[in-house]
């Protein structure tokens, strides 16, 4: 298992000729090169700092690595000089969100690992979120994220992240203000809370969830 500590920050991976680590893998994107060329880029970012890297993706390799944007990935990323053109290429990569958690349970000095896939996580939140055309919905899913994530259980967090796919962004609410009341608030203060959004969907979906329909 990779160590986090020992992975290079990417401001210090830019002097290596070739590294390793866990990253986040931001985005994939089609550029076109200096020579004119369309290629594919992936970003990626530091798991503690907001440093990031571009890494060519040669020809057909990691045509998948697409869907895994948003999550934790360990890498190993070499440079390359193509005639005048310098690049850091993408070497190898494998998706560590499951596979880390899995870890982690069975030995503690994997915590850090653990707290990868915690982070993973509410970074799809976030992205999911920022999708709100509501900016008021927006505002009240962020502040519950800033104020609370941290006393969030990691079960609870994943569970949810899980269960993104099948929710809309009127119980996506509703959820969100259920972990908060778990872990902080009561019951009339959450009600009011979804109260006072002008959308009134959300209070309705957690007056049912209340009375379990």
């Amino acid at each position: 298992m990779h160590n986090l500590n020992a992975q290079p920050n990417l401001s210090e991976a830019l002097r290596c000729k070739r590294f390793k680590g866990c990253y986040l893998l931001e985005s994939v994107k089609i550029k076109i090169s200096n020579t004119g060329w369309p290629v594919r880029i992936a970003t990626i970012r530091d798991v503690e700092n907001w440093d990031f890297l571009e890494l060519r993706l040669l020809g057909n390799n990691f045509l998948a690595i697409n869907h895994f944007v948003g999550d934790y990935v360990q890498l190993e990323a070499a440079i390359k000089r193509c005639k005048n053109d310098l690049f850091y290429y993408l070497a190898w990569y494998e998706p560590v969100t499951g596979f880390l958690m899995e870890s982690s349970e069975k030995r503690q000095s994997h915590y850090v690992v653990k707290q990868v896939s915690r982070d993973a996580c509410l970074q799809s939140l976030r992205k999911r979120i920022v999708l709100f055309l509501n900016t008021s919905e927006q505002s009240l899913c962020f502040d519950i994220l800033k104020n609370f994530s941290d006393v969030f259980s990691t079960n609870a967090i994943k569970n949810l992240c899980e269960k993104l796919p099948s929710l809309s962004n009127n119980q996506l609410i509703v959820e969100l203000a259920c972990l908060m009341e778990k872990y902080g608030s009561d019951i009339s203060s959450i009600g009011h809370l979804l109260n006072q959004l002008e959308n009134k969907r959300p209070y309705r979906v957690w007056e049912q969830k209340l009375l379990g329909e």
